[in-house]
């Protein structure tokens, strides 16, 4: 693996000038030009110092630290709420920040965010919840997509390390305390409380952003267009191609093989509509150019793409671990909500602690290449470790595998969003920033569905092997926990060992995905993360 010199940078052929009708940053062949070059003074990072930066990034902080409670939440309760009732934007919102304030976007993000969490909280029926989540699904999209771009704008490249290992960091503490605080209020039968407190938080960080800090927009051009001008340079085209393609995928993973056969008509035509949409995506995206949701130049660049290739897979491994591992202490262990959050802390707070930690590794060695690559490592030896899960596998054996699982992805969680960071101009930053993030997003939804069809799958064959008359329907209507109270005492063991053996074929899926960012993570290229600080000097 080549080191790229950095400081030699301006001296490398490979590195183009850019023509003013090409897209700042990249050339029309995919290659990245000399981010040293100076950019129209619309377009400079906006760095706050101070009291505003202070202030800023605590309600960033507080931010991200809502967002990782409320879906920590939703691992932890799922048991209880899938017994109660017996029963997703991040590309447009991201668009949005290229030419709306930063701050407004941001507010109106985390507002709608809350409006959804009070319908959550308030919902009488599965629908009234679903809905809740679609609305709350929406201002994430826009929050997490605004936090990253903000940060970009208002913190050096040299500090962004350790500035992103605590935006980690704060995010491992919430999904490490998220589902103890959320376990905690569901023993108590008052699960509708954790949505509750989301909403409190969430207040309380759109009243502090939209008081405490000015207006942040990226481009001070983009501020004379009228709203109708900027409405037309939303990719309209590209949002009504993409949103029905990610449905109908998510649909046919979800459905295939468990409510219907992978050869029945409806899984065909969705997977056949799925096709011809993704070529629409990508041929209305081509032709939109600069006002496209994804500008595909800038994936032809070696560490955006493969830092998406990172993103996808580590965060889809992530969903499935941290939606599955709760259930296999519920309902294999017979832990009560509560129990399995404290059984869930080894991976949360060793995330924590090494995505803290990895921000100033990071900064203090230059390059985010070996902590992307020894988390990366870790990742897959904790993956495997915890796919040998049993009925009675040893306290300290299941607390030492999530440890080293949960390290692994501390550490690999900043190093993509800094990679894109050392190869792209400025004005290309916030595009790409979005399109991690959104990769990271797909892979978790689609990933999710895949698992979920995967585990209902072994499961049902697994009952209906082992347990006379067994109908496979109740499989799917009953809740988690339900399940066990259906089938009687004598095969409450085969019920147990039949989830233990899906839940370790979901954990295989992991495994998978997490082995796929280890291959991707040894194709990026090792570049300076001091390089424009020193540039400056």
């Amino acid at each position: 693996m080549e080191l790229v010199d950095i400081h030699a940078a301006d001296d490398d052929n490979s590195r183009l000038e850019s023509k003013p009708t090409q897209e700042a940053g990249i050339t029309h062949s995919g290659k990245e030009v000399d981010p040293s070059k100076e950019t129209t003074s619309s377009q400079k990072s906006q760095s706050l110092q101070g009291v505003r930066l202070i202030v800023l990034l605590s309600c960033l902080f507080l931010g991200n630290f809502t967002i990782g409670f409320d879906s920590s939440c939703i691992g932890t309760l799922l048991v209880i709420l899938t017994d109660h009732f017996d029963a997703l934007q991040d590309i447009v919102m991201g668009r949005l920040y290229t030419f709306y304030s930063m701050k407004t976007l941001y507010v109106l993000s985390f507002t709608i965010f809350v409006a959804g969490s009070i319908l959550t909280a308030a919902s009488p029926t599965s629908t009234a919840f679903i809905l809740g989540r679609a609305v709350s699904g929406l201002g994430a999209a826009g929050i997490n997509s605004g936090m990253y771009i903000i940060l970009a704008h208002t913190v050096p490249l040299k500090i962004q390390p350790i500035i992103f290992g605590i935006c980690g960091a704060v995010e491992c503490a919430a999904l490490a305390f998220g589902p103890l605080i959320s376990g905690s209020i569901a023993h108590a039968d008052n699960w509708r409380i954790n949505f509750w407190t989301i909403v409190g938080l969430g207040s309380a960080v759109a009243l502090g952003v939209s008081v405490s800090v000015g207006h942040l927009c990226q481009n001070a051009d983009d501020k004379q267009l009228s709203v109708t001008q900027r409405l037309k340079r939303l990719d309209w085209y590209g949002l009504a191609t993409e949103l029905p393609m990610t449905i109908c995928l998510i649909l046919s993973l979800q459905w295939a093989g468990t409510a219907y056969a992978w050869s029945n008509w409806r899984i065909i035509l969705m997977l056949t509509i799925t096709g011809v949409l993704a070529i629409l995506f990508f041929v209305v995206e081509h032709i939109g150019g600069s006002n496209s949701m994804i500008s595909l130049p800038i994936l032809r660049q070696r560490n955006v793409a493969f830092s998406c290739v990172v993103g996808f897979c580590n965060f889809a491994a992530l969903w499935i671990f941290a939606n599955y591992i709760p259930i296999y202490f519920q309902v294999v262990r017979g832990a009560n909500t509560l129990d399995s959050a404290l059984m869930y802390l080894p991976t949360t707070l060793s995330m924590s602690i090494c995505a803290l930690a990895g921000g100033p590794f990071t900064s203090t060695i230059g390059y985010f290449n070996p902590a992307l690559l020894f988390g990366s490592a870790l990742s897959v030896t904790g993956a495997a470790l915890m796919a040998t899960f049993e009925t009675h596998t040893p306290a300290a054996r299941w607390i030492a595998y999530q440890i080293i699982y949960g390290m692994g992805v501390g550490m690999a969680f900043q190093p993509p969003f800094i990679a894109l960071q050392t190869v792209l101009e400025k004005p290309l930053v916030p595009a790409a920033l979005v399109l991690l993030n959104y990769v990271q997003m797909i892979g978790g939804i689609i990933f999710l569905s895949v698992s979920q069809n995967v585990f209902l799958d072994k499961l049902t064959n697994s009952l209906t092997q082992n347990i006379p008359n067994f109908n496979p329907a109740i499989a799917k209507q009953s809740g988690a926990t339900g399940l066990k109270g259906l089938v009687p005492v004598e095969y409450q063991p085969q019920v147990v060992l039949a989830y233990n053996s899906a839940l370790m074929d979901v954990f295989y899926i992991g495994l998978g995905l997490v082995s796929v960012g280890l291959l991707a993570a040894l194709g990026l290229e090792w570049r300076s993360v001091k390089r424009d600080e020193e540039k400056k000097e």
